[in-house]
C-alpha cells in the first residue's frame, strides 16, 4: 500500500476476497463501471456484478456525487500527502516493489530500506537476473521471507511473458506470484493511473465511515465499488492513494482527527458518533505460543554449520540447525546431540546450552533456546543441504532475524577473544 501504513496483506487474507469487480471499461458521468458486468462468487462461479453507478449512488454522502468527493480527495492529498520515496517517479517497478514491502512492514521502516533495494536491483530485469539468496539477503530484517521470494519470482515471469514490463490490466497482474487484488489494484491506479478498485484497512475505515457501510459480509464489495468509482472520476493515481493516507493520518481508528478531514461536515460515522462501528480493523488472531531450539555448531577453526530451513517459513535463506521441542521431550542439549547425530551424522564432543532469545513470526511466539557444540569432524550422511562458514563470512550470508541476532553475538564473541562457548580463549 504505497500511501498506507502497512495493513495491506494478500498473502493472509486478500482484501477483496470472494469477488471480482470491474476495472477496466469506460466511465459513465454517473460512476457506472461498463465491461463485463459479472463478479465471481466466493466458490468460484459467477454472478451479477454490483455496479459503480447503483452502490456509490446508494452509499455517498447525501448530494454528492463521485466527481465532487474524488476532487476533494485531490485537493486534500495535493496540500498534505507526506513525500515518500516510492511516490517520486512512481514507475510500475517501484510501485510493486514498495507495495509488496509494505504488506507486513510499517512506513517509517519502509523508507531506508526501499531506498537500498531499489539501489541494489533497480529494475525488473536486474531483480530478475539476481539469485535468489541475493535477494533474500537484501530483504534481510524485514521479515516475511514469501514476499521476497514472490518477488523474485514474478521478476523472471515479467521478464520472460511480459518483456520485462509489468502489466497494466488486473488479470494479468493478478498471474503474477504473490500478487492478490488489493497489489493489482494499487499498481494499476497508482503506476498507469488507471480505474482500479482496492480495499486495505485504511480505506476500508475511510469509506465505511463516510459512506456509512455497515459492516457485513457485502461490506467489502461496497467499499470495493465505492473505491472503484470514485478513483474513475478523477485521478486514479491521486484519489486511491489520498484515500489511504487520509485513513493513515486522519481518519485514525481511534482519536480520528475530524477537523482535519475534507469530509468533516457530511462523514456518517461523526454525524452519528459511531466512529467504533467503522474502524476498518479485523480481529486478530489468537497467539499461539511454541518452543524451538536451535544448535550451533562448529568445526575446526570455528567453521559454523549452517543448514536449510527444517520448514517453508524460510525457504532460500541459511540457518544455524532447528528442531522443534515437544511437549515431554528431553533437554535442549540432548535434543540438540539427538538432531546433529541424526540428521548431520556427526557425534559432537560437547554441548552446552548457553542461553534463549524469543522472535514472533505471524501467529507463533517462538523461545529459541541457543545451545553450542563442539563437532570432531565435518557432517557425514547429512540428511539437510548444509555449508560450513567461517566466523568472518556469516556477515555475508542471508540468514533470518533470529538467526542474525546469534551470529552477531558469535561475531562479538571472536572480536572479544572468546571462544564459541563464551570463555576467554588460551
Amino acid at each position: 500500500m504505497v500511501s498506507g501504513d502497512g495493513c495491506g496483506r494478500d498473502a493472509r487474507r486478500g482484501p477483496s476476497r470472494g469477488f471480482r469487480g470491474v476495472q477496466g471499461g469506460s466511465i459513465g458521468s454517473g460512476g457506472a463501471a461498463a465491461g463485463c458486468g459479472r463478479a465471481l462468487r466466493g466458490d468460484g462461479r459467477c454472478r451479477p456484478c454490483m455496479t459503480s453507478d447503483r452502490s456509490a449512488a446508494h452509499s455517498l454522502p447525501a448530494g454528492a456525487s463521485p466527481a465532487e468527493i474524488a476532487a476533494a480527495l485531490d485537493g486534500w492529498f495535493r496540500r498534505s500527502a507526506r513525500r515518500l520515496p516510492w511516490r517520486q517517479n512512481p514507475t510500475p517497478y517501484r510501485v510493486w516493489v514498495a507495495e509488496v514491502m509494505l504488506q507486513q512492514t510499517t512506513v517509517a521502516a519502509c523508507i531506508p530500506r526501499f531506498e537500498r533495494f531499489i539501489r541494489r536491483f533497480p529494475d525488473v530485469r536486474a531483480l530478475a537476473a539476481a539469485s535468489l539468496e541475493d535477494v533474500l539477503s537484501e530483504w534481510e530484517g524485514l521479515g516475511y521471507y514469501s514476499r521476497a521470494r514472490n518477488l523474485w519470482s514474478a521478476a523472471r515471469v515479467i521478464v520472460d511473458l511480459h518483456g520485462g514490463e509489468l502489466p497494466s490490466d488486473i488479470e494479468s497482474l493478478r498471474t503474477l506470484p504473490g500478487i492478490g487484488h488489493y497489489t493489482a489494484g494499487a499498481i494499476r491506479s497508482i503506476a498507469f493511473d488507471l480505474p482500479a478498485g482496492m480495499v486495505d484497512a485504511n480505506i476500508r475505515r475511510v469509506l465505511g465511515r463516510v459512506a456509512g457501510i455497515e459492516p457485513s459480509n457485502a461490506a467489502e464489495r461496497s467499499v470495493f465499488q465505492l473505491c472503484l468509482s470514485l478513483s474513475a472520476s478523477g485521478s486514479p493515481r491521486i484519489v486511491n492513494q489520498a484515500l489511504m493516507e487520509l485513513g493513515s493520518l486522519v481518519c485514525l481508528p481511534r482519536g480520528p482527527l475530524c477537523g482535519e478531514c475534507p469530509f468533516r461536515s457530511s462523514c456518517r460515522a461523526r454525524l452519528e458518533e459511531r466512529f467504533d462501528c467503522w474502524h476498518g480493523s479485523v480481529p486478530k488472531e489468537a497467539r499461539v505460543a511454541q518452543v524451538e531450539e536451535v544448535c550451533i555448531t562448529a568445526s575446526v577453526e570455528e567453521n559454523w554449520l549452517l543448514s536449510r530451513p527444517c520448514d517453508g517459513r524460510w525457504r532460500g535463506m541459511w540457518e544455524f540447525p532447528r528442531a522443534r521441542l515437544q511437549d515431554g521431550s528431553a533437554a535442549p542439549a540432548e535434543v540438540a546431540r539427538s538432531v546433529l547425530e541424526r540428521d548431520f551424522g556427526v557425534v559432537p564432543v560437547s554441548v552446552q546450552h548457553t542461553g534463549s532469545l524469543r522472535y514472533r513470526v505471524t501467529v507463533h511466539d517462538t523461545q529459541l533456546h541457543v545451545v553450542s557444540a563442539m563437532l570432531p569432524c565435518e557432517p557425514e550422511s547429512a540428511l539437510r543441504e548444509w555449508r560450513l562458514i567461517p566466523t568472518d563470512e556469516l556477515a555475508e550470508i542471508p540468514l533470518p532475524s533470529p538467526m542474525r541476532r546469534i551470529a552477531r553475538s558469535l561475531i562479538s564473541q571472536r572480536l572479544a577473544g572468546l571462544d564459541m562457548h563464551g570463555r576467554e580463549g588460551a
